[in-house]
């Protein structure tokens, strides 16, 4: 009898033991799921008085699936997989013309020459909608992603290597870089998805978007690094996830203008590196929106092409009074 009652009271105890365990874990599991979601939602809130812009137009893209973003002296170049479309900034269009390679980015040179990069090769057209020029393949493997003009100097951003071309006008290569340099960290440039932005500052520096360091650096033109900043942070100063920022532009006085990747945000960085204001948060965007490519203008009106939606964004400053 004594023997049954002891088994008894070691099944009550044991079945006891493993409720204890199970329901803390169970609580600790809810904790978790409600700690993350409050995080991600805190991470999306932005502060009002730091949104310093507004958004005073949208232009309805034409085609589907628009990719790419450029700006020159009043009128936009809109990318699409496989057609080119030039519009002025009320939306009348200038040129609507199918390309036979995937495009893969889209610049003006001063000129107003469009550059468009096709996988591994630069095709030139003018504003009349005439093929110029069509450059020889970079390399079997590369993809072109973005495309910046300095003086008579054209660098080409590819995420084969990765690195930075630099040619000159008629397209024959003058030298390529990897980004290393640094003092700590000097892995170069650590590209994990296919974004790999540049920019030529109002100084006419070169400026590359390192995004697996979560950086923007600046280099001569021989590929010496100068300078850079940035941080991986989840505070809204810094750049959160694998790879930021996707996107950038540069304003008039050398301040920059960023998008990032995983959840959208546009951001305005002093010359200095340090957060100046806020265009637009993550809740101006869907929740798989792809990062907005960015274009500039003259008065630094800031262009973000919104893919999910279809539309071109154009936001300005907020000015008092």
């Amino acid at each position: 009898m004594n023997k049954y009652l002891i088994y008894t009271v070691l099944i009550v105890l044991g079945t006891l033991i493993v409720y204890i365990i199970l329901n803390d874990a169970l609580k600790d599991s809810i904790n978790k799921e409600k700690t993350y979601s409050y995080g991600l939602e805190d991470f999306k809130k932005v502060d009002p008085s730091l949104i310093k812009y507004k958004e005073v137009k949208r232009i309805r893209a034409a085609l589907s699936k628009p990719k790419a973003l450029a700006y020159f002296n009043g009128y936009l170049g809109i990318a699409y997989d496989n057609q080119l479309q030039v519009i002025d900034t009320t939306g009348q269009e200038y040129i609507n013309r199918a390309i036979r390679d995937t495009i893969t980015s889209i610049s003006f040179a001063p000129d107003g020459r469009i550059f468009l990069g096709c996988g591994n090769q630069v095709f030139v057209y003018d504003m009349e909608n005439d093929k110029l020029d069509k450059w020889k393949m970079i390399g079997p493997a590369s993809y072109i992603t973005s495309i910046v003009f300095k003086e008579n100097t054209i660098f080409i951003a590819d995420v084969d290597g990765p690195r930075v071309h630099r040619f000159n006008n008629n397209g024959e290569k003058l030298n390529s870089f990897d980004g290393k340099g640094r003092i700590e960290r000097d892995v170069g440039f650590v590209i994990p998805s296919p974004y790999f932005d540049l920019a030529i500052g109002p100084d006419d520096q070169l400026w590359v978007a390192n995004t697996g360091l979560q950086s923007i650096e600046n280099y001569e033109d021989n590929g010496e690094l100068r300078s850079y900043w940035g941080e991986p942070s989840y505070k809204l100063d810094g750049f959160v996830g694998c790879c930021n920022p996707a996107q950038f532009a540069i304003l008039s006085d050398g301040s920059f203008v960023t998008c990032e990747k995983g959840i959208v945000r546009i951001k305005v960085y002093h010359p200095s590196g340090q957060l100046e204001s806020v265009v637009a948060p993550p809740n101006d965007f869907n929740l798989t929106s792809e990062p907005a490519d960015l274009a500039v203008d003259e008065n630094d009106g800031i262009y973000a092409l919104d893919v999910s939606r279809k539309i071109i964004r154009k936001f300005e400053r907020i000015t008092d009074g």
